[in-house]
């Protein structure tokens, strides 16, 4: 179909694809990823996912990719001045993956030499556990796994951050595994495959990307709560003493207050969203502003419970996080921060969590950017982290 288009375009070893699929929107950047200098972006798109009136897996599948041809439809266009990407990266938030975070205990009688193939052998065997655990949810032929990190190791009860040629007889791993579905995972690359030729997507979890991000613009700050609130859901990550501890997930995000606006007040989901926007914007008229806030204040106690309900699962107690990092939509970040400011960090106290919004002026700052071209946070975290993948790929 475009083998004529490719023919006359090289490849550009410096250029990237960053691809960022929600449940809310797709995004797609093209950018130059060059050594020591901030990464520029040349291009960048983002496409609304078509709201679901029920949430199911084929139907949200079908409106994501034809999102997805529409932000890579849109950046194909500038591969005419700058080339073709040599990399592609596609980041997921949820409901496309699932994050799995273990502690590995391996002890022999004798000691044994800690090499890269036995921590593999012994990651493995871990990943087959968790298959097995997930059988009821994902059958074990449709499990991809995107991501598999250790994010800490201790030998003989020592941590230490170079284990390798080292002897021990007992081995503890904490380890983070992201989980994505082969059925999805490959619709997307496909569709990758009708704008770029690309052999390789590498696929991982938007947390990673967040964390790394967050490390590097608030190097001070070590444990704490992000938030990547997508269309349908809120993914919570926990990270304690600078370490990605672990994810948890609850079904509320942007598309409940739509939905719960539309139910109450009988009105198409196009004309909630606009009553939500036009409330967050105070452009609302006196009489029907009075009706939506009673009622935003009614789904926002919803949202606040099953939120402390998922935190429980992250035992933050023990951790003691001040602070939450969050991103959302530009259009209700107003909203959430709003909500996250009014949860106490224990329960019944009076102490509230220092909340911080990684908006396009937090994270923008940290590209350079084409005239015109609209500053994603969501895809500038991305860009910055294939900048350090990079060259890890070609060692």
């Amino acid at each position: 179909m475009f083998s004529s288009f490719f023919a006359k375009n090289k490849k550009n070893e410096k250029l990237v694809l960053l691809i960022d699929v929600g449940s809310a929107s797709v995004g797609a950047a093209l950018v130059e990823i060059n050594g020591s200098t901030a990464p520029r972006i040349y291009a960048s798109s983002r496409e609304d996912i078509a709201l679901q009136e029920k949430l199911a897996p084929a139907q949200l599948m079908r409106a994501m990719n034809q999102a997805l041809e529409g932000a890579l439809k849109s950046v194909q266009s500038s591969t005419k001045t700058t080339g073709i990407p040599a990399h592609i990266f596609c980041s997921l938030s949820s409901p496309w993956f699932l994050s799995k975070n273990k502690n590995l205990v391996v002890e022999r009688k004798e000691s044994f030499e800690v090499t890269p193939a036995t921590l593999e052998k012994f990651l493995d065997e871990e990943i087959s556990r968790i298959q097995d655990e997930l059988k009821d949810t994902l059958p074990q032929q449709d499990v991809r796994i995107i991501e598999k990190k250790i994010i800490r190791t201790k030998l003989n009860g020592y941590e230490i951050n170079n284990p390798y040629g080292q002897r021990a007889s007992r081995v503890e791993l904490a380890l983070t595994v992201g989980i994505s579905s082969k059925q999805a995972t490959e619709r997307i690359e496909h569709t990758i495959s009708n704008f770029f030729h690309s052999k390789i997507v590498h696929f991982g979890a938007f947390p990673i990307a967040a964390f790394n991000i967050i490390r590097d613009i608030f190097p001070t700050e070590r444990t704490f709560l992000f938030l990547d609130i997508t269309g349908e859901g809120t993914d919570i990550s926990l990270v304690s003493n600078n370490v990605l501890a672990d994810t948890v997930v609850f079904p509320r995000g942007k598309n409940f207050f739509i939905r719960e606006i539309s139910s109450q007040f009988r009105i198409p989901h196009q004309v909630a969203t606009s009553v939500l926007n036009m409330f967050l914007g105070g452009t609302l008229d006196d009489n029907r502003k009075r009706d939506i806030e009673l009622f935003i204040s009614k789904i926002e106690n919803d949202w606040i419970t099953r939120f402390e309900k998922a935190v429980t699962l992250l035992n933050i107690m023990e951790f003691a996080p001040h602070k939450i990092f969050f991103m959302a939509d530009s259009d209700v970040s107003v909203l959430f921060e709003r909500m996250l400011r009014r949860i106490p960090r224990t329960m019944g106290g009076q102490e509230y969590f220092e909340v911080q919004r990684l908006d396009s002026l937090t994270v923008g700052k940290f590209a350079s950017f084409e005239s015109g071209v609209a500053r994603d946070p969501f895809l500038v975290a991305e860009a910055l982290l294939a900048a350090k993948v990079i060259p890890q790929l070609k060692k």
